[in-house]
């Protein structure tokens, strides 16, 4: 496997909401060469049943979703379909740059973060959703000994008012907080329910783990779950979290906590996506089978583990890794996707969704107000076209079930049902088809 690469960190500091979102922005304004593409145009699978050699180039960002694919990767899931990985790591503003001009292919987040790069390019498209992150959390300092919402509300105490009472103490004070647009939204969020404000004081996650442990912050808000874990685990207090919003908080289409809701997967190029779309549909097919893996066996995790110490400054095993993606954002297989694309009444369905989001950032000034969810999200026809790959397999499958095949024809079903069960639909029907023919 290619050794992992490391970029020279992107240190930018600001107290201001809006110019978070824009840091790395203005500096790469000139580097931003992708087209302007709206729309995801499914293409023809090629012809013959061979899978091209490629490289993907894929950003490795500081989380414990943004990094995950490095098991897959280390397992050779996705050399078995034909994809050699160059492995970057990259802050969450150097991704934004890099990938909005074509500098990497792939990488793994909170797509809504890339959003504010659409200033700049409609580059930037959101291919995939793995995980629903509800590490979202407003944490202090083990010495205040101050009580969290879940206390109150144990209590008795209605949300409104245990909201602003967990929230209280934090009023006028200084918040550590990642350079994050999306955490500004969640941070809005709780500033509105609480009506408690506070003082900024912007640093990348891993600096919010050293800053914590040398005593200098009482207030954070990490992005990564991995940091928040740690935190946690060394006696700090849950004050709010995300899925106390979601469980108590108002509800409905017009709720402001759908805002918060982080739907993690991938995200890619538009440019390289028209140019690479089987790849990246192989692509994707090797991150669901990782999910498949760590899920049946999470001693997966000893491989991630001291990869993402390494980039985070945690000192997290295998265990705690798999501990804290159980707790905190659970991967979602495949087969599950449905309710982010079909069912039109999940929370997580993603066009309202991503509608409340992008309005978020419109009304911030850091999103043109002509952005759409389906301009942005690519994920929903890109699923759908595996859909339909996967039930075209099912159907030619079925018809050569139980038929006199040559060994040929039975080399090429063994294989199609291979890549099936890799969720690598393109070549499973490529396979399938071959025997068919």
């Amino acid at each position: 496997m290619d050794e992992i690469k490391t970029v020279a960190n992107c240190h930018k500091r600001t107290t201001s909401v809006l110019s978070v979102a824009a840091l790395c922005l203005a500096a790469s304004a000139v580097a931003a060469i992708a087209q302007d593409t709206h729309t995801y145009e499914p293409l023809a699978p090629e012809a013959g049943t061979d899978i091209p050699q490629v490289e993907v180039r894929m950003g490795v960002l500081p989380y414990a979703d943004g990094s995950f694919p490095i098991i897959g990767d280390e397992m050779g899931f996705f050399e078995d379909v034909g994809i050699d990985i160059a492995r970057t790591t990259v802050t969450e503003q150097q991704a934004h740059t890099l990938l909005m001009r074509g500098d990497l292919d792939v990488t793994h987040g909170y797509a809504p973060n890339f959003l504010p790069t659409y200033q700049n390019s409609r580059a930037v498209k959101a291919v995939m959703f793995h995980d629903v992150i509800t590490a979202g959390c407003m944490l202090a300092a083990p010495h205040l000994n101050l009580t969290g919402i879940k206390d109150y509300m144990g209590r008795g105490m209605a949300f409104d008012q245990a909201i602003a009472e967990a929230m209280a103490p934090v009023q006028g004070n200084q918040l550590a907080s990642t350079p994050v647009p999306n955490e500004r939204l969640f941070e809005q969020t709780i500033s509105d329910l609480s009506g408690v404000t506070w003082v900024p004081q912007i640093m990348e996650d891993s600096n919010i783990l050293v800053a914590a442990r040398a005593g200098q912050i009482e207030f954070a808000h990490p992005s990564g779950a991995p940091v928040v874990y740690s935190l946690l685990q060394e006696g700090w207090t849950r004050l709010v979290c995300l899925d106390d919003l979601i469980e108590h908080g108002p509800s409905g289409p017009d709720s402001p906590v759908l805002r918060s809701i982080s739907l993690v997967g991938a995200e890619s190029n538009a440019d390289w996506i028209g140019e690479n779309q089987h790849t990246l549909l192989r692509y994707l097919s090797a991150v669901w089978r990782t999910v498949d893996a760590v899920t049946q066996d999470p001693s997966l995790y000893d491989i991630q583990a001291p990869i993402l110490n390494s980039i985070t400054g945690t000192d997290l095993t295998g265990e705690d890794l798999a501990n804290t993606v159980e707790l905190f954002h659970p991967y979602i297989p495949y087969e599950e996707n449905g309710q982010f694309y079909n069912d039109q009444d999940s929370l997580l369905y993603y066009k309202p969704l991503y509608e409340q989001i992008i309005g978020g950032f419109v009304e911030n000034g850091v999103v043109p107000d002509d952005v759409s969810a389906d301009e942005f999200v690519w994920g929903h026809d890109i699923w759908m076209q595996l859909e339909e790959y996967r039930m075209q397999t099912d159907e030619l499958l079925a018809a050569l079930d139980g038929t006199d095949l040559s060994a040929e024809q039975g080399s090429l079903v063994d294989e199609a049902k291979k890549h099936y069960g890799w969720h690598n639909y393109l070549d499973a029907y490529r396979f399938a088809r071959a025997a068919s023919e």
